[in-house]
């Protein structure tokens, strides 16, 4: 013990701390980024090129890709177990193979990982209350220079994302009149500006000496006024005398306020080794740094918005004091059937022997010590004590009946030795099948299944070692008789006189399984995918207006909304906010994460935010909801993504605002929303070129593009080196405010002089997409359906295919289809997983205990408890929800898993006992009533140690806690059910005689067979 005790500490202080296990998303992301392109050019060439390439990847699961102004993401989402090793080769080796990438087309940029867990933290830095400064681009090199590498040397920090950095560019402001005026076109600019180049000349030998040769044709930024772009009348134009150059940040595509206060954006990634909680310590000591010295200098603050450590340590906080409640619990109770101080004591001390092998396990698998890795050891608190309990037992029996303490002590120990070790292998062998879960559910579990099975393994051995020498060295006092020795016999003769007659045993067997049976049916609830495991967050997302750009987010809709929080921020309306964050990228994903002052009052201001603060918005929605510790994509825990496929985009749409029209009136409170809106409102000005005007004037198509393309969005010159950083040259003219001054903007051309764009062109005003989807090669339009807390996942996915599929499928062509992703297609698949597994595990017990009694028929016996244990754990999850919503997902699923390594011990213990006094030549009544009288103390002790074990786990609320919750409720009322039932049933089965028939076949059957 003494070892253990060193060894267990050193890996529980060495163990990473953190909120949940590592969850394994294999997926690679590659992003393409083209400026100022529309999402048709994106789509057409960059992404739907790549895709093509990419589609049939081995192990992919599906593809996703995403296009908006400027950039597309394609999302290849691979199956679990697949080398991605492999899978980033085969990526990058096909994108070689791609089609060569526009001219001003960034390089993709591919990323392994993913998954929705939030990351280590989340940073703002902000100008504080007496700063007039609006534009955090002022602080760039102060965070790049400062902040930056001081984060970066944080232990445990993989990565800072400056996510609000802007890359500065140089500027060719022209003048369009000016240049037409010379002479000049647009693209003669450009090209001037794409010859100015450094070029290597190679080598020269001269005499003894070896030259490097380099023809310098780059200026430097200063002089770049004086570069010759053209020629008139054989004298130069010089680019200073159309144009002013200036080194500036890029345009701004993004708003981030920090309570009000603009911000600049940094979010922290974690290594996967290290410890999160430790982790943020010194994150939190390091902002501390920064704020009193470089940054206090500039009146800049530096904050945590996400602090992960918060929920980490209320989390584990809560599962610890739960742990040591139900140890406290258990050992009253202990000490209340077994009326000796030492003897409780020493079964307690299994506890820290059985923990303390569990936390060296974990660090020998390389695992962590999280909110589920710890409600495993909170759940085996009694479960752990059920191996000591039946040794102590034994031992005081013995005792009690005269026998020396070394006597009892061997004795005891020896005759409980085989039912322990039938018992710790039935429960060993039912998490099996959770190891082998694939999926997001199996990889949250896997540490529950571990540190309970090391914990159960390491407490039998406890239980026949570390016990005996304790009792026998320190627990040499005479015990007390059992004060309810009575209470077991008086069971016993009452368990064998209901049972006496056939018909009894029948009518009991039928009666007991009969109830069990209806109430099944009765109770089986409909599932989730993931309990909701709220934090106390709150997530709010606007879905904007087509069209809306950055500027009128930042200068109407950030305010209106600074403006309705301004009186929960300072306190004068309630609930009171201690903070929020407002962020917008490039007019999407707008939303506004909120930080309530109380956790209790989340509810109340959720609601608040829904009928009131942001209602009424001018033209736009609001979606609110409360955040999710697993958030496993956009759609949060709960999130059902209904795809709309066909290839026609309007048709689509349309189809779209039906089904969200029709999925809105389903339940009251449901959020329905397109990320991206739902309709071809993107206002598009779209010029075409009058080919026989271009013609004429001695011009061609690219030439006019590169003009239009100079005067909007800016044109890509090339790249300027300035011996510390690349910069992009981008052509930009005077900002227009209507169509008919860009129609207006003069070009030069050689056949008709200068001549306005409008002469050469027409402009029609149009709609395009905002976004454009595909899935697996196919267009598509999604709407992310979060159903209201009291319906659950199954009853959404059934409702939604039942009344909202035909009317979305009415408005699509014959090739359309309805599908449904993300945790939808997850749950179809896991409930044939854990469906599978509950099979497999039954089977397991059934042949282990075969195996260990030598009986297909003993076997048979024990399970048959498990329909008494099943209909417990749903009573109690129905009663549960009388006070409080908790739904059937699937790890609450898996409870019912656990459950059945748990209730066959009773079962055990009994037939054992029975057939053990049947040997030595009892009747089988007189068996069981011995077996009864025996074992209804261990009995009653073991199960009542585990439902207070684990009652804390079930009752008490907080952060982290729907995660166990469901399952601590499934395992108490199976428990305790089954253990007052199983009293009845199993000696009515184990008496009940064979039929003669059945019998005759039986005995006759050859040996070998029969033995089996």
């Amino acid at each position: 013990m003494g070892l253990l005790c060193v060894f267990g500490y050193g890996a529980v202080t060495g163990l990473p701390l953190q909120l949940l296990p590592d969850i394994e998303s294999p997926r690679i992301s590659i992003y393409n980024n083209w400026r100022s392109a529309a999402p048709q050019e994106i789509e057409e060439a960059i992404v739907q090129p790549q895709e093509e390439m990419l589609r049939f990847n081995a192990g992919l699961d599906n593809i996703i890709s995403d296009t908006s102004r400027g950039g597309g993401q394609i999302t290849l989402n691979y199956q679990l177990g697949y080398d991605m090793k492999q899978a980033m080769l085969d990526v990058i080796n096909r994108l070689n193979q791609a089609p060569s990438l526009p001219i001003d087309a960034g390089e993709p940029f591919v990323a392994s990982g993913g998954g929705g867990l939030p990351g280590a933290a989340s940073i703002l830095v902000y100008a504080g209350p007496d700063n007039p400064v609006r534009d955090m681009i002022v602080y760039q090199d102060l965070i790049e220079e400062v902040v930056e590498p001081r984060l970066a040397r944080i232990p445990g920090v993989a990565q800072v994302n400056l996510n609000g950095r802007r890359p500065k560019e140089v500027t060719i402001a022209v003048d369009p009149l000016t240049t037409a005026l010379k002479g000049l076109q647009v693209s003669d600019i450009a090209n001037a500006l794409a010859r100015a180049r450094d070029v290597s000349g190679g080598f020269a030998d001269v005499g003894r000496r070896r030259y490097t040769v380099r023809f310098l044709g780059e200026q430097d930024i200063s002089q770049l006024g004086r570069l010759v772009v053209g020629y008139r009348n054989d004298q130069p134009i010089y680019l200073e005398e159309v144009a002013t150059v200036k080194v500036d940040y890029a345009e701004n595509n993004s708003v981030t306020l920090r309570s009000g206060f603009p911000s600049y954006y940094i979010s922290i990634d974690r290594r996967n080794d290290a410890n999160t909680v430790k982790l943020l310590d010194e994150l939190n000591e390091a902002l501390i740094e920064l704020n009193s010295g470089p940054l206090s200098k500039a009146n800049v603050i530096i904050e945590l918005s996400f602090d992960a450590s918060l929920h980490i340590r209320r989390a584990i906080n809560l599962v610890q004091g739960n742990l040591l409640l139900g140890l406290l619990l258990a050992t009253l109770i202990l000490y209340y059937f077994l009326r000796n101080f030492r003897a409780t004591i020493a079964i307690t001390l299994t506890v820290p022997v059985a923990l303390l092998v569990a936390f060296i396990a974990l660090d020998v698998l390389g695992l962590t010590l999280n909110v589920i890795s710890l409600a495993g050891l909170a759940f085996a608190v009694g479960l752990v004590m059920d191996a000591a309990i039946v040794v102590q037992e034994n031992i005081f029996r013995l005792r009690q009946s005269g026998m020396n303490i070394d006597g009892a002590v061997t004795e005891g120990t020896r005759q409980v030795r085989g039912a322990l070790f039938s018992s710790t292998l039935t429960t060993v062998a039912i998490f099996v099948p959770i190891l082998f879960m694939v999926g997001i559910e199996g990889q949250l579990f896997k540490d529950l299944a571990i540190t309970i099975s090391v914990a159960v393994v390491a407490s039998m051995l406890a239980a026949i070692t570390v016990l005996p020498a304790i009792t026998s060295g320190w627990v040499k006092s005479q015990v007390a008789p059992d004060r309810f020795s009575g209470a077991w016999d008086r069971l016993a003769g009452f368990v064998v006189r209901v049972t006496d007659k056939r018909t009894a045993r029948l009518g009991w067997i039928i009666g007991i399984f009969g109830v069990a049976v209806i109430a099944i049916w009765l109770l089986v609830p409909k599932v989730d995918f993931l309990p909701r495991a709220n934090i106390d967050a709150i997530s709010v997302f606007f879905n904007l207006p087509a069209g809306m750009n950055q500027k009128t987010i930042e200068t109407e809709l950030a305010p209106e909304v600074v403006a309705r929080l301004a009186p929960y921020l300072s306190g004068e309306a309630h609930p009171r906010i201690r903070a929020y964050n407002f962020a917008s990228f490039n007019g999407f994903a707008t939303q506004v994460y909120i930080y309530p002052e109380s956790p209790e009052e989340v509810e109340e201001l959720v609601q608040k935010l829904r009928s009131e603060i942001l209602a009424g918005l001018p033209d736009v929605t609001a979606f609110v909801r409360q955040a999710s510790m697993l958030r496993v994509d956009n759609g949060g825990a709960r999130g059902i993504y209904v795809d709309i496929q066909g290839s026609d985009l309007p048709t689509l749409l349309a189809a779209a605002r039906k089904g969200q029209e029709v999925i809105s009136e389903l339940w009251e409170g449901t959020n329905v929303y397109a990320q991206a809106g739902l309709g071809l409102d993107e206002p598009e000005l779209r010029i075409t070129p009058n080919d026989r005007m271009l013609s004429a004037a001695g011009i061609d198509r690219p030439t006019l593009g590169s003009a239009v393309r100079a005067y909007t969005g800016g044109l890509f010159a090339g790249e300027y080196f300035d011996g510390n950083q690349r910069m992009d040259m981008i052509i930009r003219s005077g900002k227009w405010t209507a169509p008919d001054e860009l129609l207006n903007l003069p070009v030069w051309t050689p056949g008709a002089g200068v001549q306005a764009i409008g002469d050469l062109s027409t402009i029609k005003r149009a709609v395009g997409p905002t976004n454009l989807q595909r899935v697996n090669g196919r267009r598509t339009v999604t709407l992310t359906v979060t159903p209201p807390d009291h319906v659950t996942m199954q009853e959404a996915l059934a409702r939604l295919s039942s009344d909202a599929e035909p009317a979305i499928k009415a408005m699509l062509a014959e090739s359309g289809s309805v599908k449904y992703r993300g945790n939808a297609d997850r749950l179809k698949h896991a409930l044939g997983e854990v469906f599978n597994n509950f099979l497999l595990a039954i089977l397991m017990l059934f042949m282990i205990m075969a195996a260990m009694f030598k009986s297909l028929r003993d076997s048979l016996l024990v399970l048959m408890v498990m329909p008494l244990a099943l209909a417990g754990g749903l009573a109690a999850l129905r009663l549960l929800n009388l006070v409080s919503i908790q739904s059937l997902d699937l790890l609450t699923m898996i409870g019912f898993i656990i459950l059945l390594g748990l209730v066959v011990n009773n079962a055990i213990l009994l037939v054992y006992q029975a057939r053990t006094g049947e040997a030595l030549g009892l009747s089988t009544g007189e068996a069981v009533a011995q077996a009864i009288s025996y074992r209804a103390r261990p009995i009653f002790m073991s199960s009542l140690t585990s439902v207070f074990g684990m009652m804390p786990l079930m009752l008490m609320p907080g952060v982290g806690s729907e995660i166990y919750r469901g399952l601590a409720t499934v395992i108490v009322g199976g428990i305790t059910v089954s253990t007052l039932f199983t009293l009845i049933l199993l000696p009515a089965l184990l008496r009940l005689k064979w039929p003669a028939r059945l019998a005759a076949f039986h005995n006759n059957m050859p040996g070998a067979i029969r033995e089996l």
